[in-house]
């Protein structure tokens, strides 16, 4: 069996802005801009706290006029840090949102063409949880914890600057007294932090995906009595979540630890600034900007340290994020990784299967050693009882598996060499399951590429036979289509139609005949020998009257294949 990418619970978390950084390329000037204005805030913060000591110098010197002109001074300075601190923040928030718009669009077009063995190998829910919740929580960071962060570093840096200019004895005492326990509680945490993250983030991934695979098989659950035996895995599910978020709870409290210390720095401060002021060495401005500042560093701290929890856990959600982007092979610039537009792949070509194998899991292959060719205008069915393969192959011949063994040609390229875009405008497999998006019957019929006008729509729909039942309907082709407003073989009409507007010189079918009853089921027998033409048709079917349209017959597990008596 081919190595497929499965994503584990924990992410991995080494290099996590250098893997994020090629989504940053189009962004530069504007992040340039907000590193600017967070910068100029910063700077405008802390001149405040200095105009406020010369503010009391002149108060205590007795000098009205400079008193008037250092308040005028302070109160402009006020007025300009809010307005710089507002249009700081708002400008990291949008540059934020624009970045996570553009991951949350790639992320979404990375899992929408993502190998179909990726897709099957994880819970819905899972993948669900990754794309919505991982991206809203960052969404979140980056619309609040962000700007604080970014604010709070910066004021505290300068800040520092600023005491050690006004006095290097006193800040090196402060930084003695308060850096090295500081960091000792700040790095206790971040040891905890990133599993007690991680943790948190897999348990709600696995509670979402319990409650997404529970909603389809609501019917089935009631019917045979399950639901408590589901009840008991999600309370499992909801055990785990819950002793998670202790973990979290528990590890978070740890920065708790800073009050304590913030409290002994100020008391300590304040009779070293007192002795300072004494003996002559500060004045009496200089002394309350020092009381100020280090009020103002120890809460900036604080801040600091409490955001480095949503910190990590944005941390942590990005690496899941990334991960997820990673292993559907994705690449930066979007779309999947690969692939080539070859020049001259022919409008209708031969498909090709040569020595094909494939291997779903441990045991034996469910397709070992398949040749075959379909030529263009033949029409081929695959049949055989249920599990011998049928819809592997179809699979297989529409490029959605990869073989583990062997090859898939078409018009002599193989089809892991072809890129989606040329592979889907080639081979179109419709499903036994039909999926509709919300919208109008036209709109589902136009989602195909290129968009097809109306004129075209109208005439492959009456090329298919198909227009009496669309204009049958309440709104023709302006009908709204809803969860259960089509029956299975309605939908199975739509799909036909829908791969016919794309063309594809290969139309592979699988089970489109299937639960629907006869009357219906010759409307789509009759769509696709309307359908055929000059293309190859591949059908997998059960039905007596489907077999005997083919031209040969492919029987699984076999793999021989033979021709239709007529």
């Amino acid at each position: 069996m081919a190595d497929q990418p499965v994503l584990g619970e924990l992410p991995d978390q080494r290099a996590v802005f250098r893997r994020a950084a090629p989504w940053l390329r189009g962004h530069r000037v504007a992040l340039a801009a907000a590193v600017v204005l967070n910068l100029a805030g910063a700077a405008l913060a802390v001149g405040v706290t200095a105009a406020i000591g010369r503010v009391v110098d002149a108060a205590d010197d007795g000098d009205r006029e400079a008193l008037v002109g250092r308040v005028l001074l302070l109160l402009v300075a006020v007025a300009a840090t809010g307005v710089l601190t507002w249009a700081s923040r708002y400008w990291l928030i949008r540059v934020g949102e624009r970045v996570l718009a553009g991951l949350r669009e790639h992320a979404t077009a990375a899992v929408g063409g993502a190998p179909l063995r990726f897709v099957e190998a994880h819970r819905g829910g899972e993948l669900l949880r990754r794309l919505t919740g991982e991206l809203d929580g960052l969404a979140r960071f980056a619309g609040g914890t962000l700007p604080d962060l970014v604010a709070a570093a910066l004021v505290l840096v300068f800040t520092v600057v600023m005491l050690a200019l006004y006095s290097w004895p006193l800040t090196l005492a402060l930084l003695i007294g308060f850096l090295p326990p500081a960091v000792l509680i700040v790095r206790r945490f971040q040891r905890r932090a990133g599993d007690a993250y991680a943790g948190v983030a897999a348990a709600e991934t696995a509670v979402a995906a319990r409650f997404a695979e529970s909603l389809p098989a609501r019917e089935q659950l009631r019917i045979s009595g399950a639901v408590p035996r589901w009840l008991k895995r999600f309370r499992a599910d909801n055990d785990r979540l819950r002793a998670a978020r202790e973990r979290e709870v528990v590890t978070e409290l740890t920065l708790n630890l800073l009050t304590l210390l913030q409290a002994g720095c100020v008391a300590g401060l304040l009779v070293l600034s007192a002795l300072f002021v004494g003996y002559g060495r500060l004045s009496v401005g200089v002394a309350v900007v020092f009381v100020l500042a280090t009020r103002d560093i120890l809460g900036r701290f604080e801040d600091l340290a409490a955001s480095l929890g949503e910190a990590r856990s944005a941390h942590v959600r990005l690496a899941r994020l990334l991960d997820l982007v990673r292993a559907t092979g994705a690449s930066p610039a979007g779309g999947v990784a690969g692939g080539v537009d070859p020049v001259g792949l022919p409008a209708r070509g031969r498909l090709v299967l040569t020595g094909v194998g494939f291997t779903y899991g441990p045991g034996a292959p469910v397709v070992d050693g398949l040749s075959l060719t379909v030529a263009p205008g033949e029409r081929l069915v695959v049949v055989g009882p249920t599990g011998a393969g049928k819809s592997t192959v179809g699979k297989l011949l529409a490029g959605l598996y990869p073989p583990d063994r062997g090859t898939v040609t078409y018009g002599g390229h193989e089809l892991t060499a072809l890129t989606a875009r040329s592979l889907r405008s080639r081979i179109v497999l419709v499903p036994q399951e039909v999926t509709l998006v919300a919208g109008t019957l036209g709109e589902n019929l136009a989602m195909v590429a290129g968009r097809p006008g109306p004129d075209r729509v109208a005439e492959v729909l009456d090329t298919l036979g198909l227009s009496g039942w669309v204009a049958s309907l309440p709104g023709g082709l302006g009908t709204p289509l809803e969860a259960d407003s089509l029956s299975t073989g309605e939908r199975q009409l739509v799909a036909i139609a829908r791969a016919v507007l794309a063309d594809p010189a290969v139309l592979v079918l699988d089970e489109a005949t299937a639960g629907v009853d006869r009357e219906t089921a010759a409307r789509i027998e009759d769509a696709l020998s309307a359908a055929a033409g000059d293309r190859a048709l591949v059908v997998i079917a059960h039905r007596a009257e489907t077999v005997a349209r083919g031209h040969r017959v492919l029987t699984m597990p076999e793999g021989t294949v033979g021709g239709v008596r007529r």
